[in-house]
Protein backbone atom coordinates (compact mmCIF):
# COMPACT_ATOMS: atom_id res chain seq x y z
CA UNK A 1 0.00 0.00 0.00
CA UNK A 2 2.84 2.36 0.83
CA UNK A 3 4.53 1.60 -2.51
CA UNK A 4 1.31 2.23 -4.46
CA UNK A 5 1.01 5.76 -3.06
CA UNK A 6 4.32 6.84 -4.54
CA UNK A 7 4.47 8.66 -7.85
CA UNK A 8 5.59 6.16 -10.48
CA UNK A 9 9.01 6.98 -11.95
CA UNK A 10 7.44 6.77 -15.43
CA UNK A 11 5.88 10.20 -14.85
CA UNK A 12 9.31 11.77 -14.27
CA UNK A 13 10.52 10.19 -17.52
CA UNK A 14 7.42 11.59 -19.24
CA UNK A 15 8.08 15.11 -17.93
CA UNK A 16 11.74 14.94 -18.96
CA UNK A 17 10.94 13.74 -22.49
CA UNK A 18 8.24 16.38 -22.82
CA UNK A 19 10.68 19.14 -21.80
CA UNK A 20 13.26 17.81 -24.25
CA UNK A 21 10.70 17.89 -27.07
CA UNK A 22 9.48 21.33 -25.95
CA UNK A 23 13.03 22.70 -26.12
CA UNK A 24 14.39 20.99 -29.23
CA UNK A 25 11.33 21.07 -31.49
CA UNK A 26 9.18 23.85 -30.01
CA UNK A 27 11.86 26.39 -29.11
CA UNK A 28 14.38 25.72 -31.89
CA UNK A 29 12.92 23.63 -34.71
CA UNK A 30 9.64 25.52 -35.00
CA UNK A 31 11.20 28.99 -34.82
CA UNK A 32 13.61 28.57 -37.75
CA UNK A 33 11.41 30.59 -40.09
CA UNK A 34 11.77 33.73 -37.97
CA UNK A 35 15.44 34.09 -38.87
CA UNK A 36 15.18 33.82 -42.66
CA UNK A 37 14.34 37.47 -43.39
CA UNK A 38 16.85 39.14 -41.02
CA UNK A 39 19.62 36.70 -42.00
CA UNK A 40 19.04 37.20 -45.73
CA UNK A 41 18.93 40.98 -45.26
CA UNK A 42 22.16 41.21 -43.24
CA UNK A 43 24.11 38.73 -45.36
CA UNK A 44 22.86 40.01 -48.70
CA UNK A 45 21.54 36.53 -49.55
CA UNK A 46 18.38 35.63 -51.42
CA UNK A 47 15.64 33.99 -49.38
CA UNK A 48 16.42 30.77 -51.24
CA UNK A 49 20.07 30.99 -50.12
CA UNK A 50 18.97 31.51 -46.52
CA UNK A 51 16.42 28.67 -46.71
CA UNK A 52 18.67 25.94 -48.04
CA UNK A 53 19.85 24.99 -44.57
CA UNK A 54 16.27 24.01 -43.67
CA UNK A 55 16.12 21.61 -46.59
CA UNK A 56 19.58 20.24 -45.75
CA UNK A 57 18.74 19.59 -42.12
CA UNK A 58 15.44 17.91 -43.04
CA UNK A 59 17.17 15.65 -45.56
CA UNK A 60 19.99 14.77 -43.15
CA UNK A 61 17.39 14.00 -40.51
CA UNK A 62 15.42 11.87 -42.98
CA UNK A 63 18.27 9.64 -44.06
CA UNK A 64 19.67 9.36 -40.52
CA UNK A 65 16.43 7.92 -39.15
CA UNK A 66 17.18 4.19 -39.75
CA UNK A 67 20.62 4.57 -38.14
CA UNK A 68 19.20 6.60 -35.25
CA UNK A 69 16.48 4.01 -34.60
CA UNK A 70 19.13 1.35 -34.03
CA UNK A 71 21.24 3.54 -31.77
CA UNK A 72 18.28 4.16 -29.46
CA UNK A 73 18.20 0.45 -28.61
CA UNK A 74 21.98 0.14 -28.16
CA UNK A 75 23.21 3.37 -26.58
CA UNK A 76 22.32 4.79 -23.17
CA UNK A 77 19.66 7.55 -23.46
CA UNK A 78 21.84 9.75 -21.25
CA UNK A 79 24.62 9.59 -23.83
CA UNK A 80 22.58 9.46 -27.05
CA UNK A 81 19.99 12.11 -26.18
CA UNK A 82 22.65 14.25 -24.53
CA UNK A 83 24.76 14.25 -27.70
CA UNK A 84 21.70 14.79 -29.92
CA UNK A 85 20.43 17.73 -27.87
CA UNK A 86 23.92 19.23 -27.73
CA UNK A 87 24.28 18.90 -31.51
CA UNK A 88 20.99 20.74 -32.04
CA UNK A 89 21.69 23.53 -29.53
CA UNK A 90 25.37 24.09 -30.31
CA UNK A 91 24.86 24.04 -34.09
CA UNK A 92 21.87 26.39 -33.82
CA UNK A 93 23.71 28.75 -31.47
CA UNK A 94 26.97 28.63 -33.43
CA UNK A 95 25.13 29.78 -36.57
CA UNK A 96 24.65 33.12 -34.78
CA UNK A 97 28.34 33.78 -35.44
CA UNK A 98 28.47 32.60 -39.06
CA UNK A 99 28.94 34.84 -42.09
CA UNK A 100 29.05 32.36 -44.99
CA UNK A 101 26.46 30.13 -46.62
CA UNK A 102 28.78 27.12 -46.34
CA UNK A 103 29.15 27.48 -42.56
CA UNK A 104 25.40 28.01 -42.23
CA UNK A 105 24.69 24.83 -44.22
CA UNK A 106 27.28 22.77 -42.33
CA UNK A 107 25.48 23.65 -39.09
CA UNK A 108 22.32 22.20 -40.67
CA UNK A 109 24.01 18.80 -40.92
CA UNK A 110 24.56 18.65 -37.15
CA UNK A 111 21.04 19.93 -36.44
CA UNK A 112 19.66 17.19 -38.70
CA UNK A 113 21.72 14.49 -36.95
CA UNK A 114 20.46 15.61 -33.55
CA UNK A 115 16.83 15.99 -34.57
CA UNK A 116 16.94 12.54 -36.22
CA UNK A 117 16.93 11.09 -32.71
CA UNK A 118 14.68 13.62 -30.97
CA UNK A 119 11.95 14.78 -33.35
CA UNK A 120 10.20 11.51 -34.22
CA UNK A 121 11.81 8.53 -32.51
CA UNK A 122 12.87 9.06 -28.90
CA UNK A 123 9.56 10.14 -27.36
CA UNK A 124 7.27 7.34 -28.67
CA UNK A 125 9.92 4.62 -28.19
CA UNK A 126 10.84 5.52 -24.60
CA UNK A 127 7.30 6.33 -23.46
CA UNK A 128 6.20 3.00 -24.96
CA UNK A 129 8.70 1.26 -22.70
CA UNK A 130 7.54 3.07 -19.57
CA UNK A 131 3.75 3.04 -19.98
CA UNK A 132 1.60 -0.10 -20.20
CA UNK A 133 -1.50 2.06 -19.69
CA UNK A 134 -2.31 5.56 -20.94
CA UNK A 135 0.57 5.36 -23.42
CA UNK A 136 -1.30 7.09 -26.24
CA UNK A 137 -2.58 9.83 -23.93
CA UNK A 138 0.82 10.69 -22.45
CA UNK A 139 2.37 10.54 -25.93
CA UNK A 140 -0.19 13.07 -27.16
CA UNK A 141 0.47 15.38 -24.21
CA UNK A 142 4.25 15.16 -24.58
CA UNK A 143 4.11 15.97 -28.28
CA UNK A 144 1.57 18.74 -27.68
CA UNK A 145 4.19 20.50 -25.59
CA UNK A 146 6.24 20.90 -28.77
CA UNK A 147 3.39 22.93 -30.22
CA UNK A 148 3.08 24.85 -26.95
CA UNK A 149 6.80 25.54 -27.14
CA UNK A 150 6.31 26.95 -30.62
CA UNK A 151 3.41 29.15 -29.45
CA UNK A 152 5.53 30.53 -26.61
CA UNK A 153 8.92 30.65 -28.33
CA UNK A 154 7.91 32.38 -31.57
CA UNK A 155 6.77 35.66 -29.97
CA UNK A 156 9.68 35.52 -27.49
CA UNK A 157 12.24 34.96 -30.26
CA UNK A 158 10.55 37.64 -32.38
CA UNK A 159 10.85 40.13 -29.54
CA UNK A 160 14.51 39.21 -28.99
CA UNK A 161 15.24 39.68 -32.69
CA UNK A 162 13.60 43.11 -32.61
CA UNK A 163 15.35 44.17 -29.42
CA UNK A 164 18.81 42.63 -29.78
CA UNK A 165 19.11 41.35 -33.37
CA UNK A 166 18.88 37.85 -34.80
CA UNK A 167 22.38 36.80 -33.71
CA UNK A 168 21.78 37.41 -30.01
CA UNK A 169 18.27 35.99 -30.23
CA UNK A 170 19.48 32.75 -31.80
CA UNK A 171 22.21 32.32 -29.21
CA UNK A 172 19.90 33.06 -26.27
CA UNK A 173 17.25 30.60 -27.51
CA UNK A 174 19.85 27.86 -28.05
CA UNK A 175 21.32 28.21 -24.55
CA UNK A 176 17.84 28.30 -22.97
CA UNK A 177 16.76 25.16 -24.84
CA UNK A 178 19.88 23.27 -23.71
CA UNK A 179 19.38 24.31 -20.09
CA UNK A 180 15.71 23.22 -20.13
CA UNK A 181 16.33 19.81 -21.72
CA UNK A 182 19.60 18.55 -20.29
CA UNK A 183 18.80 18.00 -16.58
CA UNK A 184 16.11 15.45 -17.43
CA UNK A 185 18.29 13.79 -20.05
CA UNK A 186 21.30 13.45 -17.74
CA UNK A 187 19.62 12.61 -14.44
CA UNK A 188 16.16 11.13 -15.06
CA UNK A 189 15.55 9.44 -18.43
CA UNK A 190 16.26 5.71 -18.62
CA UNK A 191 15.58 3.40 -21.55
CA UNK A 192 13.17 1.05 -19.75
CA UNK A 193 11.87 0.37 -16.22
CA UNK A 194 13.88 -2.86 -15.88
CA UNK A 195 17.06 -0.78 -15.96
CA UNK A 196 16.02 0.51 -12.53
CA UNK A 197 14.40 -2.69 -11.29
CA UNK A 198 10.92 -1.25 -11.89
CA UNK A 199 7.79 -2.30 -13.77
CA UNK A 200 6.07 -0.09 -16.37
CA UNK A 201 3.25 2.20 -15.32
CA UNK A 202 0.02 0.20 -15.49
CA UNK A 203 1.69 -3.11 -14.68
CA UNK A 204 -0.55 -5.25 -12.51
CA UNK A 205 0.55 -7.85 -9.99
CA UNK A 206 0.07 -11.39 -11.20
CA UNK A 207 1.37 -10.57 -14.68
CA UNK A 208 4.98 -11.57 -13.98
CA UNK A 209 5.21 -14.13 -16.74
CA UNK A 210 3.69 -11.76 -19.27
CA UNK A 211 5.83 -8.83 -18.16
CA UNK A 212 8.99 -10.91 -18.32
CA UNK A 213 8.23 -12.27 -21.78
CA UNK A 214 10.01 -10.74 -24.77
CA UNK A 215 8.10 -8.12 -26.73
CA UNK A 216 6.09 -9.61 -29.56
CA UNK A 217 5.68 -8.20 -33.02
CA UNK A 218 6.67 -8.39 -36.64
CA UNK A 219 10.41 -8.23 -37.31
CA UNK A 220 11.69 -5.26 -39.30
CA UNK A 221 12.83 -7.64 -42.03
CA UNK A 222 9.39 -9.25 -42.37
CA UNK A 223 7.69 -5.86 -42.19
CA UNK A 224 9.69 -4.69 -45.21
CA UNK A 225 8.42 -7.73 -47.13
CA UNK A 226 4.78 -6.91 -46.39
CA UNK A 227 2.51 -4.66 -48.48
CA UNK A 228 1.23 -3.30 -45.16
CA UNK A 229 4.57 -1.56 -44.62
CA UNK A 230 4.38 0.29 -47.90
CA UNK A 231 0.76 1.19 -47.33
CA UNK A 232 1.69 2.76 -43.98
CA UNK A 233 4.61 4.62 -45.59
CA UNK A 234 2.28 5.99 -48.29
CA UNK A 235 -0.25 6.88 -45.60
CA UNK A 236 2.48 8.86 -43.84
CA UNK A 237 3.21 10.62 -47.12
CA UNK A 238 -0.45 11.60 -47.47
CA UNK A 239 -0.59 12.97 -43.93
CA UNK A 240 2.67 14.93 -44.10
CA UNK A 241 1.72 16.47 -47.45
CA UNK A 242 -1.56 17.64 -45.94
CA UNK A 243 0.09 18.86 -42.74
CA UNK A 244 2.69 20.80 -44.73
CA UNK A 245 -0.12 22.95 -46.09
CA UNK A 246 0.08 24.77 -42.75
CA UNK A 247 2.93 26.92 -44.10
CA UNK A 248 0.61 28.20 -46.84
CA UNK A 249 -2.26 29.25 -44.55
CA UNK A 250 -1.32 32.98 -44.34
CA UNK A 251 -0.78 33.06 -48.11
CA UNK A 252 -4.13 31.36 -48.73
CA UNK A 253 -5.92 33.90 -46.52
CA UNK A 254 -4.43 36.77 -48.54
CA UNK A 255 -5.25 35.05 -51.85
CA UNK A 256 -9.00 34.99 -51.03
CA UNK A 257 -9.05 38.63 -49.99
CA UNK A 258 -8.66 38.29 -46.24
CA UNK A 259 -6.51 40.74 -44.28
CA UNK A 260 -2.94 39.90 -43.34
CA UNK A 261 -3.95 39.99 -39.67
CA UNK A 262 -6.52 37.26 -40.36
CA UNK A 263 -3.82 35.03 -41.80
CA UNK A 264 -1.56 35.70 -38.81
CA UNK A 265 -4.30 34.91 -36.28
CA UNK A 266 -5.16 31.81 -38.30
CA UNK A 267 -1.77 30.38 -37.37
CA UNK A 268 -2.55 30.90 -33.69
CA UNK A 269 -5.83 29.02 -34.08
CA UNK A 270 -4.07 26.27 -36.00
CA UNK A 271 -1.37 25.90 -33.33
CA UNK A 272 -3.94 25.52 -30.56
CA UNK A 273 -6.04 23.11 -32.65
CA UNK A 274 -2.91 21.08 -33.34
CA UNK A 275 -1.95 21.07 -29.67
CA UNK A 276 -5.42 20.10 -28.48
CA UNK A 277 -5.69 17.55 -31.28
CA UNK A 278 -2.60 15.71 -30.07
CA UNK A 279 -4.02 15.31 -26.59
CA UNK A 280 -7.47 14.37 -27.93
CA UNK A 281 -6.16 11.77 -30.40
CA UNK A 282 -3.99 10.19 -27.72
CA UNK A 283 -6.95 10.03 -25.35
CA UNK A 284 -9.20 8.65 -28.10
CA UNK A 285 -6.68 5.94 -29.00
CA UNK A 286 -6.62 4.69 -25.41
CA UNK A 287 -10.41 4.37 -25.57
CA UNK A 288 -11.33 3.20 -29.08
CA UNK A 289 -8.01 2.04 -30.51
CA UNK A 290 -5.59 3.43 -33.07
CA UNK A 291 -7.79 2.62 -36.10
CA UNK A 292 -10.78 4.64 -34.88
CA UNK A 293 -8.58 7.55 -33.83
CA UNK A 294 -6.66 7.64 -37.12
CA UNK A 295 -9.89 7.50 -39.15
CA UNK A 296 -11.21 10.39 -37.05
CA UNK A 297 -8.12 12.43 -37.87
CA UNK A 298 -8.25 11.74 -41.62
CA UNK A 299 -11.98 12.48 -41.87
CA UNK A 300 -11.41 15.67 -39.88
CA UNK A 301 -8.77 16.74 -42.41
CA UNK A 302 -11.16 16.14 -45.30
CA UNK A 303 -13.88 18.16 -43.56
CA UNK A 304 -11.41 20.95 -42.83
CA UNK A 305 -10.32 21.23 -46.47
CA UNK A 306 -13.94 21.22 -47.68
CA UNK A 307 -15.00 23.87 -45.15
CA UNK A 308 -12.05 26.13 -46.05
CA UNK A 309 -12.73 25.77 -49.78
CA UNK A 310 -16.46 26.44 -49.38
CA UNK A 311 -15.91 29.35 -47.01
CA UNK A 312 -14.02 31.49 -49.50
CA UNK A 313 -13.46 34.88 -47.88
CA UNK A 314 -15.67 34.25 -44.84
CA UNK A 315 -13.45 34.62 -41.78
CA UNK A 316 -15.61 32.56 -39.39
CA UNK A 317 -15.87 29.62 -41.79
CA UNK A 318 -12.13 29.85 -42.51
CA UNK A 319 -11.29 29.64 -38.80
CA UNK A 320 -13.75 26.76 -38.31
CA UNK A 321 -12.09 24.81 -41.09
CA UNK A 322 -8.71 25.35 -39.47
CA UNK A 323 -9.87 23.63 -36.28
CA UNK A 324 -10.62 20.46 -38.26
CA UNK A 325 -7.36 20.95 -40.17
CA UNK A 326 -5.44 21.13 -36.89
CA UNK A 327 -6.91 17.86 -35.64
CA UNK A 328 -5.64 16.03 -38.72
CA UNK A 329 -2.34 17.91 -38.51
CA UNK A 330 -1.89 16.49 -35.00
CA UNK A 331 -1.97 12.94 -36.35
CA UNK A 332 1.39 13.50 -38.04
CA UNK A 333 3.37 12.99 -34.84
CA UNK A 334 0.84 11.27 -32.57
CA UNK A 335 -1.08 8.78 -34.68
CA UNK A 336 1.52 7.51 -37.14
CA UNK A 337 3.70 5.89 -34.43
CA UNK A 338 0.55 4.44 -32.85
CA UNK A 339 -0.56 3.02 -36.22
CA UNK A 340 2.86 1.44 -36.77
CA UNK A 341 2.89 -0.06 -33.28
CA UNK A 342 -0.71 -1.24 -33.64
CA UNK A 343 -0.11 -3.04 -36.93
CA UNK A 344 3.41 -4.41 -36.43
CA UNK A 345 3.66 -4.66 -32.65
CA UNK A 346 6.31 -3.34 -30.25
CA UNK A 347 9.08 -5.89 -30.92
CA UNK A 348 11.05 -3.82 -33.47
CA UNK A 349 8.86 -0.74 -33.46
CA UNK A 350 11.72 1.75 -33.67
CA UNK A 351 13.35 0.13 -36.69
CA UNK A 352 10.04 -0.11 -38.56
CA UNK A 353 8.87 3.37 -37.62
CA UNK A 354 12.16 4.92 -38.79
CA UNK A 355 11.20 4.00 -42.38
CA UNK A 356 8.00 5.96 -41.94
CA UNK A 357 9.71 8.99 -40.41
CA UNK A 358 12.29 8.99 -43.21
CA UNK A 359 9.49 9.44 -45.76
CA UNK A 360 7.87 12.11 -43.56
CA UNK A 361 11.08 14.12 -43.43
CA UNK A 362 11.79 13.87 -47.17
CA UNK A 363 8.29 15.02 -48.12
CA UNK A 364 8.44 17.80 -45.51
CA UNK A 365 11.66 19.04 -47.10
CA UNK A 366 10.01 19.49 -50.49
CA UNK A 367 6.34 20.13 -49.66
CA UNK A 368 6.71 23.93 -49.54
CA UNK A 369 8.29 23.88 -53.00
CA UNK A 370 5.42 21.72 -54.31
CA UNK A 371 2.78 24.12 -53.01
CA UNK A 372 4.69 27.15 -54.26
CA UNK A 373 4.84 25.59 -57.73
CA UNK A 374 1.09 24.87 -57.68
CA UNK A 375 0.39 28.49 -56.80
CA UNK A 376 2.81 29.83 -59.42
CA UNK A 377 1.09 27.78 -62.14
CA UNK A 378 -2.55 28.20 -61.10
CA UNK A 379 -2.32 31.57 -59.26
CA UNK A 380 -4.50 29.97 -56.59
CA UNK A 381 -4.36 27.51 -53.68
CA UNK A 382 -7.64 25.85 -54.70
CA UNK A 383 -5.91 22.99 -56.51
CA UNK A 384 -3.65 22.43 -53.49
CA UNK A 385 -6.72 21.93 -51.25
CA UNK A 386 -8.31 19.66 -53.86
CA UNK A 387 -5.10 17.65 -54.03
CA UNK A 388 -5.25 17.18 -50.27
CA UNK A 389 -8.84 15.94 -50.47
CA UNK A 390 -7.63 13.23 -52.83
CA UNK A 391 -4.57 12.33 -50.75
CA UNK A 392 -6.53 12.07 -47.48
CA UNK A 393 -9.18 9.90 -49.14
CA UNK A 394 -6.36 7.71 -50.43
CA UNK A 395 -4.98 7.72 -46.88
CA UNK A 396 -8.21 6.18 -45.53
CA UNK A 397 -8.01 3.41 -48.15
CA UNK A 398 -4.35 2.76 -47.35
CA UNK A 399 -5.03 2.67 -43.60
CA UNK A 400 -7.86 0.15 -43.90
CA UNK A 401 -5.79 -1.98 -46.28
CA UNK A 402 -2.72 -1.94 -44.03
CA UNK A 403 -4.77 -2.94 -40.98
CA UNK A 404 -6.43 -5.81 -42.88
CA UNK A 405 -3.11 -7.17 -44.14
CA UNK A 406 -1.45 -6.55 -40.78
CA UNK A 407 -3.86 -8.91 -39.02
CA UNK A 408 -2.44 -11.77 -41.08
CA UNK A 409 1.19 -11.04 -40.19
CA UNK A 410 2.94 -13.35 -37.76
CA UNK A 411 3.90 -11.69 -34.45
CA UNK A 412 6.83 -13.55 -32.94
Amino acid sequence: MEQSKKIHYAWFVFISLALMFFASVGMLGNTNGLYLTPVAKEMGWTRTDASWYLTIYMLVMAFSQPFASRLIYKVSPKLLLGIAMTFVCVATGAASQFHTIMAWNISAIFIGLGQAVIMYLAVPILLGNWFNKKFATVLGIALALGTLGSAIANPVAGALITQYGWRSARLIMSVAAWVIAMPGILFIIRFKPADMGLKPYGYEEGQDSKAAAPLKGVSAMNALKSPAMYMVVLLAGCVVLFASMNTQIPGYATSVGLATTVGAFAMTILNFANMGGKVFLGWLTDRVGYLGAMLTALISGILGAIIILMGGGNVTIFYTGLIFFGLCFASLTVMLPLVVKGIFGPKEFGKIYSNVTMVQSVISAFAAIIYAKIFDISKSFVFAWQLNLVTLTLGIILLLGAVKIGKKLIHE
